[in-house]
Formats: structure tokens, sequence, C-alpha cells
């Protein structure tokens, strides 16, 4: 009959001593934290091209429209749409920013953060209602 020894510590370590879990765990939240920050530039470059294509509609309905149109509107809305987009971007930086740097912290421990996104989606809410109210209403 065979004796089983006990290991002494189940806890594999790398090189440095650290502990080769706690490393996995860091770099799945590095590699969550850059799929994140692809998701903000997506959905950024989304607004800024619908904000852009909007001005350029507007633009085009001038031409066809001959006056009765007002390329003011179109231009305002889809000068606001590259304005939320551009700052999505910036918000989605610096939230990948802020996520790197406390879990390259030997003391990672998860806290809440501002609530960015919520807050641009609000942006992006008042812009379609302003854009909405301002197609139903003739300036």
């Amino acid at each position: 009959m065979k004796h089983r020894q006990e290991p002494t510590d189940r806890r594999r370590r790398d090189e440095d001593g650290a502990e080769v879990s706690t490393e996995l765990a860091r770099e799945r939240n590095r590699e969550a934290a850059d799929r994140t920050l692809l998701a903000w530039i997506r959905t950024s470059l989304a607004m800024v091209s619908l904000g852009f294509g909007i001005e350029r509609f507007g633009q085009a309905a001038v031409s066809l429209d001959g006056g009765g149109f007002s390329p003011l509107k179109t231009r305002f809305y889809g000068a606001t749409l590259m304005a939320l987009g551009i700052v999505a971007t910036l918000a989605g930086m610096w939230e990948h920013r802020l996520v790197l740097r406390a879990v390259s912290k030997d003391d990672y421990r998860y806290s809440d953060r501002p609530p960015i996104a919520r807050w641009l989606g609000a942006g992006l809410i008042v812009v379609g209602i302003a854009g909405l109210a301002a197609m139903l209403v003739v300036f």
C-alpha cells in the first residue's frame, strides 16, 4: 500500500514568489479593461458617425428642398452627437487608466467607480428627445 504525502503548500508560485492564480486574475482583469475600452471606442465611433451623417443629411436636404428646410437643426444635433462621441472616448480612456492603475496595486480590491456610462446614456437620451422635439416643431 502506497503512502500518500500531503503537499505542504498547494499554491503555485512564479519565480518572483507571487501566487500564479492571483497573477492570472490580474491578467483577466486587465484584458477585461481592454475589451471595455474597445467597446467605448466602438460606441463613440458610432455616435460620431451618426452625428456626421445627420449633419450631411441636413446639407443634402437643403440642396434638394431649396430653402424650406433649416440646416441649423441638423447641424446642431449632428455636432452634439459628435461631441458626445468624443466625450465618451475620453471617459472610456479615463476609466481604462483608473482600472489599470487599481489592478496593478499589490493590495487590489474591487471598489465602485463613477457611473460614467449611465451619465453618457442620460446625455444621449436628452439629445434624442431634443432632436425628436425639433423634428416635430417647425421653427
